[in-house]
């Protein structure tokens, strides 16, 4: 999927900050499809982050037990308004070992490219953040795979 592709997806009217079981059945019918889809997305990574407590983490407090949050931008210049949320979350993590924040947060110095592979999910606890800190609520959650651009090919992390 291009990058334009992904932020540009429509997010349905009737879901921000809602539980899905009281989203419109035209909501859901909407956003469907895509949910069902894996993808795989390049850009540049801006910023990681150790969230605090979420719902997709049963609230946890315990670091191993929550998700990354990680911008991903088309271009290393962008802010992160411009940028979509990708999640590494801690169950996927785990056969991971090289995908800590340490390693991730040195793609963003480096400014390299990386293609990040997943599955959509519509996110609506943010939507305050959509224009400041995000594009879209659109995600990429769960992260399956990390690639970066090295010598002319893509190598996993």
């Amino acid at each position: 999927m291009h990058f334009e592709d992904l932020a540009g997806l429509e997010v349905p009217t009737g879901v921000s900050k809602k539980a899905r079981s009281s989203w419109p059945a035209s909501a859901l019918a909407a956003i469907e499809p895509h949910e069902k889809r894996a993808v795989a997305v390049v850009g540049y990574l801006l910023a990681v982050k150790l969230e605090g407590r979420e719902s997709p983490n049963c609230h946890s407090d315990e670091q191993a037990e929550r998700d990354f949050h990680i911008w991903l931008a088309n271009s290393p210049d962008d802010d992160r308004a411009d940028a979509v949320v990708v999640e590494v979350t801690p169950r996927i993590r785990a056969p991971h070992p090289s995908w800590k924040t340490v390693n991730l947060r040195h793609f963003v110095t480096q400014r390299a490219r990386v293609r990040i592979s997943g599955w959509l999910m519509l996110d609506p606890e943010h939507p305050d953040q959509v224009g400041r800190t995000r594009v879209t609520l659109w995600d990429i959650h769960p992260i399956t795979k990390i690639e970066v651009w090295s010598a002319g090919k893509w190598v996993a992390l």
